[in-house]
């Protein structure tokens, strides 16, 4: 196998970068604890939406997992609890479109779907489907299917486009830490690896054990046309240049606060009543970083949940403590913020003051600058029996939904 391996070390050591760390660079979280305050949605974006998605009886959602702006249209990931990911085309009426491939073991089908990507310029969406990437254009017609080459013992986790020909890879093993991402380049045959990205340290080094939860080694997201990759127990995020080469781009101040990295690799059963602060969730517009920080016991407004959750073909329900902490960061002046709970003990987010409506938090925001949230319509249908004053329009959706119809979507245009 020949591809250019590069080696990072110094990167990945906290200490190695001072001289990069500007006021901009950093995000000072052990300074934000104890802070915090109730922002309004109207400081930050100039419109809402809410989209019912259509309901059929051949079209229901089991687990809405993914609402990807494309165009006028809508892509939803569907991944209900025991069954295979699903892909599917909503326009921007929430009327059913077309289903984005299908299951099976035949040309143009896949069994298992691992990640989802877009290209804007290109007008194409990429499925990561074990063994093989399917790319589709935006009417959801396949235009090619590549089997992985190479892959040398790892499974894909994550894979975006990287540019002309070029796929970026997270990768995991229950075997080896050797190496974290894979670029591969398209060829007639397949997707090819031209190169690797080592770790900085080796499993057997750290006393980590084979199948832990650091078998998947980081996590990768779009920040406009830029590639970030992200490790929830590390305390940098890094892009990848125009070069394919990691780079620093943000680092985060943990201080006292930041967790060991044994601690980051066990089941961490503890996790609400220890004093650690790391990142579950990043997300990236043009202006600012969203992240969802586990707080642990710094959290300054827990409160306890139940997570209904299907164990051997039976639903359970159990109760969990809820220590995440939604904060925003401006990333030309530097400085973060920490959300307080717009309803306390429930509901995480900004305020709605916009139309009145309920409390959002995005799950995902596009190239566009547009973020997408969602909830069932049964969740929906009980926000909207807490609402003091709805609008017309949350009105007329609310008196034609079902609780067992399709999820709602919540779409915010940022300022």
């Amino acid at each position: 196998m020949k591809y250019i391996t590069i080696t990072i070390i110094l990167l990945f050591t906290s200490c190695s970068f001072h001289e990069d760390r500007t006021e901009e660079k950093i995000i000072p979280i052990s300074k934000a604890v104890g802070s915090g305050e109730i922002l309004n949605l109207s400081d930050y974006a100039k419109s809402v939406k809410y989209i019912p998605l259509e309901t059929t009886d051949s079209i229901l959602i089991g687990k809405l997992t993914n609402a990807i702006p494309i165009g006028n249209k809508y892509l939803i990931g569907d991944a209900p609890l025991g069954q295979t990911s699903k892909y599917y085309l909503f326009d921007e009426e929430g009327n059913y479109v077309i289903p984005i491939g299908s299951i099976g073991h035949g040309p143009g089908q896949y069994s298992s779907i691992r990640s989802v990507d877009t290209d804007n310029k290109n007008k194409t969406i990429l499925l990561e489907a074990i063994p093989k990437c399917f790319e589709y254009n935006w009417d959801g017609v396949l235009i090619d299917e590549k089997i992985k080459m190479d892959s040398a013992g790892y499974y894909p986790f994550q894979t975006m486009y990287a540019g002309k020909n070029l796929y970026l890879s997270t990768i995991s093993s229950p075997e080896t830490r050797e190496y974290k991402a894979f670029l591969y380049e398209k060829e007639e045959t397949g997707l090819k690896i031209i190169r690797t990205y080592l770790n900085y340290f080796q499993r057997e080094k750290t006393g980590i054990s084979k199948g832990s939860w650091g078998t998947t080694d980081g996590k990768i997201f779009k920040g406009k046309d830029q590639i970030r990759y992200w490790r929830a127990w590390d305390d940098t995020i890094f892009t990848f240049n125009a070069k394919q080469d990691l780079e620093v781009a943000y680092v985060f101040d943990y201080g006292k606060y930041k967790a060991p990295t044994e601690w980051m690799f066990s089941y961490r059963t503890d996790q609400a009543m220890v004093y650690h602060i790391f990142p579950e969730i990043i997300m990236e517009s043009k202006n600012y970083l969203f992240f969802k920080f586990s707080f642990g016991n710094n959290a300054p407004e827990k409160f306890e949940y139940e997570q209904r959750s299907l164990n051997q073909r039976s639903w359970q329900t159990r109760k969990r403590m809820n220590v995440s902490v939604c904060s925003i960061f401006d990333k030309n002046t530097g400085k973060l913020i920490l959300l307080n709970q717009p309803v306390k003990h429930k509901y995480l987010g900004f305020r709605n003051d916009l139309d009145g409506g309920p409390c959002f938090w995005p799950k995902y925001i596009s190239a566009e600058d547009e973020m997408v949230t969602w909830w069932t319509a049964d969740e929906f249908l009980d926000i909207y029996g807490q609402l003091s004053n709805p609008s017309a329009e949350l009105k007329s959706i609310a008196e034609k939904l079902n609780s067992d119809d399709n999820p709602v979507l919540m779409v915010v245009k940022l300022k």
